[in-house]
């Protein structure tokens, strides 16, 4: 599987922000990127990525670039004082409104509409805060007019995500398309039913890389690149950039 932040990944980075500020937010908030992904295109592991060259390029005062991927809702459950077991309840696609109401009815969890709106929120207060990358779940929705942002689609043809979908999970090609087919349903579903969009829609991103001409570490250059030249975050010279394995 690829390789996704843990929650104490999130928690340190909380705690950062709080020792900074004391709060959630911070007088000069940093930029931010969310990452939408057809499944089988390394969305975490570019997450991770982007997130340690970004970190080499830090002055001493900057709060660290953190990756929320998985870990997202589980922060969110501890933010809301909600138990752990919850996170089932919430994968990246739609649930069925029936079985929703019937957990509602007999108490098993709050209002599906309810914990999604939660991490929502807690996506907007992130990018607020900033120097965070945001993987899936409709990031670049949940967030869009929150300033400096960076927003991503990663794509690849179906043959290339199979076979590195094979490979992380060690499934033949007939089940990685299968796999890839159902995720892509199911994410484009989630974002259908609860932002009422398209995840597919071009304009809803700054840039769509498609993955089948990038490495991981390419395509990390291509983010850091665009947000200097953007201005969000300081361009760094070659010598120095040389230096640091940029």
């Amino acid at each position: 599987m690829e390789t996704h932040p843990s929650i104490e990944k999130a928690k340190a980075y909380f705690d950062i922000q709080f020792s900074r500020t004391g709060s959630y937010r911070h007088v000069a908030a940093g930029p931010f990127v969310t990452i939408s992904r057809e499944s089988g295109t390394g969305g975490g592991a570019l997450a991770e990525e982007i997130g340690h060259r970004l970190n080499r390029l830090l002055t001493v005062d900057e709060p660290a670039w953190s990756a929320f991927d998985r870990n997202l809702v589980a922060r969110m459950l501890e933010d809301e004082h909600l138990s752990a077991t919850l996170e089932r309840f919430l994968p990246e696609d739609k649930i069925s409104e029936l079985n929703a109401s019937v957990g509602e009815i007999i108490g098993l969890h709050p209002s599906l509409w309810s914990m999604v709106h939660k991490t929502n929120s807690l996506m907007r207060r992130l990018a607020g805060l900033g120097n965070v990358v945001l993987v899936g779940r409709g990031a670049n929705l949940a967030t869009a007019g929150t300033p400096r942002g960076v927003h991503l689609r990663l794509i690849a043809p179906p043959e290339q995500r199979a076979q590195r979908t094979a490979r992380i999970m060690g499934l033949s090609a007939d089940e990685a398309f299968a796999f890839n087919r159902k995720t892509d349903r199911a994410r484009r579903d989630y974002v259908r039913s609860f932002f009422n969009a398209d995840i597919d829609d071009p304009s809803a991103y700054d840039l769509i890389v498609n993955m089948a001409h990038f490495t991981t570490e390419r395509a990390a250059d291509l983010v850091v690149s665009l947000l200097q030249s953007r201005g969000e975050i300081e361009a760094v010279p070659p010598a120095v950039a040389s230096l640091a394995g940029v």
